[in-house]
C-alpha cells in the first residue's frame, strides 16, 4: 500500500499533462519571453514567425468551437503548429549559437532559455498529442 502512494507522489506532471495541455503552455513560454524580453526589456529577439504562431495556438482554441470546425480539427492543428513551433525553434537555436547568443547579457540568456523551453514544450506536446 505505501509503495502505491509513493510511486504516485514521484509522478512527473509533464508526463501527465495532454499534448494540447503542453503545446499551449510552450506556446506561453514563447510568447511570453517575446513581451517580457523583447517588447518590454529590449533585450531578447524572439522570431515574428514564433510569436505569430505561438499566439494562434493559444487563441484559436478558445474561439467558438463552430468556427474551428470548418478549419480542421482542433486536435489535428494543434499538433501540426506544435511541431511547426518546434521547427521553428530549432532553426532560431542553431541562428542564435551562429550569432553568439550566449555572449550575451544574463537577461537576454534568460530570455532564450525560457523560449527554447516553449519550443522544446511544443514538440513534447505535439508529440503526446
Amino acid at each position: 500500500m505505501s509503495e502505491e502512494s509513493s510511486t504516485s507522489a514521484t509522478s512527473n506532471p509533464l508526463a501527465d499533462a495532454s499534448g494540447d495541455n503542453l503545446i499551449s503552455l510552450g506556446a506561453l513560454l514563447v510568447a511570453g519571453s517575446w513581451l517580457i524580453f523583447e517588447v518590454i526589456a529590449e533585450d531578447y529577439f524572439v522570431t515574428t514567425v514564433a510569436v505569430a504562431l505561438a499566439l494562434l495556438i493559444l487563441v484559436l482554441p478558445r474561439i467558438d468551437v463552430d468556427a474551428i470546425t470548418n478549419i480542421a480539427s482542433v486536435s489535428v492543428f494543434m499538433t501540426a503548429a506544435g511541431y511547426a513551433l518546434a521547427a521553428i525553434g530549432v532553426v532560431e537555436i542553431i541562428d542564435e549559437i551562429q550569432g553568439g547568443i550566449f555572449d550575451a547579457g544574463g537577461s537576454t540568456i534568460f530570455g532564450a532559455i525560457v523560449a527554447y523551453a516553449g519550443y522544446v514544450l511544443a514538440f513534447f506536446g505535439a508529440r503526446q498529442a
